[in-house]
């Protein structure tokens, strides 16, 4: 099997973690707690793609104020389409970090850094690699913590459960 076709099989884990961590950003006040011990808090920002996942022209793209609590964030889930993008807001310590996650390519475009402290020119190029490898790191946690729910097959049975159950109470409340 080629790269292009193992990228295929597996592209449903993005977006399956994609739900996971929109029900988590959620459900848990936004923390949460990774393998190793880190703490960090994620949300879904202001910014947040829904598509059908037969017809992918049918494309829903909500921003402003907190789209992933929106009636017509909820209304997509009825309608069985997928996150395929999100803004997210990572916060760790003082240090934030937003960027928008492709779910499908699991890729991170348009990402702010946390300020830089160094003042010496020749050290910010330094700092800022270290910045970027910190929340590449951080999300590689995340992937890893959904990982561990998703391959354990009983973990996975409870998790899907509390999010489908969470998936239907949202769209009781949207009608």
């Amino acid at each position: 099997m080629d790269m292009f076709e193992k990228i295929e099989r597996t592209r449903h884990f993005g977006e399956a973690f994609m739900l996971w961590i929109w029900y988590h950003s959620v459900m848990d006040d936004t923390l949460f707690y990774l393998s190793d011990n880190t703490t960090l808090a994620l949300a879904i920002d202001n910014q947040m793609t829904l598509e059908a996942k037969l017809a992918e022209a049918e494309k829903s793209v909500l921003s402003g104020g907190a789209p992933a609590e929106s009636q017509e964030a909820y209304e997509g889930l009825r309608q069985g389409k997928i996150v395929s993008q999100a803004k997210l807001r990572v916060q760790r310590d003082e240090k934030e970090w937003v960027f928008v996650f492709a779910a499908s390519s699991m890729t991170m475009s348009g990402l702010k850094i946390p300020a830089l402290m160094t003042k010496a020119e020749d050290e910010k190029l330094y700092e800022r690699q270290a910045l970027i490898e910190e929340i590449d790191g951080l999300m590689r946690g995340l992937y890893e913590k959904f990982l561990s729910i998703r391959l354990d097959a009983e973990a996975w049975k409870t998790e899907k459960e509390n999010i489908h159950n969470w998936m239907v109470r949202q769209g009781q409340e949207a009608d």
